[in-house]
């Protein structure tokens, strides 16, 4: 992985077109990509935070409904939410300035919303670990797979534009690096990633607040989900490598599902020994099934996702999403993961 001199080198151009569209106060326009993660809004609430300080007027835009476990990020409460309020953030979009396209690397990612997206003609920078960015989508692009997040490369090229992060958005960035790393967990093995640590933490954050509100602020129906999920739905195919759990659009409604609950969910399958592939599916609703994928060692699930489910991502973590029934997916994974994991 990088350091901070790399990221001036790598992307000396990029950074300095970006020190130009900041150069005096811009209308800024922030998106993540549908369904946001913690790694998502963080970026772009550090981001907003940076921006705000010097001078900037921004907005976030997500998609759809930031996850409950997010809100608590300092400047969460003014994310103005496109598929619940089209015409405030059309509106928005419209008078904008400049867009900060974060954690994507295809309009794909961010639905409905890449329609108006694709009306403006106007300046756009795509930062993003994601591999095989669309190049297409932004005039400057900053992407790079070696990072363990896109708050950790967020805040390599706040420092790269002189930038000092305060406390809100180092609130966030830690926050994004915390989640998309499962506490440290993967993607996290460079020692720079623990350096921008240790000064996210001489900003003053409280990691243990922060880690509360992450991952220990569960409601009593997404603990009662995850042990449902847990007790009753895993199941373990292909000679007990690999774990999958399927979840209907019912099993969501009884559980009072929100987005977010089931976070984390598909990791924990990975801890039972043996397992080396875990699959987490839930049905948002009839006929469309959404995946999420987890691997260890050198099994590239962003493969499979590809090949068998319109997916994507990181070699050891990728989504994907399926058209058809709950039934027809899960068959789908039973009949091609084996052979998938056995070279065919």
């Amino acid at each position: 992985m990088r350091l901070k001199d790399d990221i001036m080198e790598l992307f000396r151009n990029e950074l300095s077109l970006l020190t130009k569209y900041f150069a005096h106060p811009q209308k800024i326009t922030i998106l993540p990509h549908k369904d946001p993660d913690g790694d998502a809004i963080g970026a772009c609430l550090g981001w907003y935070n940076v921006l705000i300080a010097v001078g900037h007027d921004v907005v976030v835009i997500s998609p759809d409904e930031v996850p409950e476990n997010l809100r608590w990020m300092p400047g969460a409460a003014h994310i103005v939410t496109f598929s619940s309020d089209k015409g405030t953030a059309s509106d928005r979009l419209a008078k904008s300035e400049l867009l900060l396209l974060l954690d994507f690397n295809d309009l794909k990612r961010v639905g409905e919303l890449a329609n108006v997206v694709r009306t403006l003609d106007i300046p756009r920078v795509n930062i993003d670990h994601h591999p095989y960015p669309d190049t297409a989508i932004s005039q400057v692009l900053i992407s790079d797979t070696g990072a363990s997040s896109t708050c950790e490369l967020s805040f390599r090229v706040m420092k790269g534009l002189g930038y000092k992060p305060g406390i809100e958005s180092a609130v966030c960035l830690y926050s994004g690096i915390m989640t998309d790393t499962g506490m440290l967990n993967h993607n996290s093995s460079n020692p720079g990633l623990y350096r921008i640590i240790a000064e996210l933490l001489e900003a003053g954050i409280d990691k243990d607040s922060i880690h509360k509100e992450l991952f220990h602020s569960n409601s009593l129906s997404r603990t009662r989900l995850m042990g449902h999920a847990l007790g009753n739905k895993l199941q373990v195919i292909s000679s007990g490598r690999v774990a999958y759990i399927a979840l209907s659009a019912e099993e969501l409604r009884m559980y009072e599902y929100k987005p977010g609950d089931t976070e984390g969910l598909v990791n924990m399958p990975l801890s039972v020994k043996g397992i080396v592939v875990s699959i987490l599916l839930t049905e948002r609703k009839e006929g469309f099934v959404k995946l999420s994928f987890r691997s260890r060692g050198g099994i590239a699930i962003n493969a499979y996702s590809t090949r068998y489910f319109s997916g994507g991502g990181h070699s050891n973590a990728a989504g994907g999403e399926f058209v058809g029934s709950l039934d027809d997916a899960v068959s789908v994974i039973c009949s091609t993961i084996g052979p998938f994991l056995d070279g065919d």
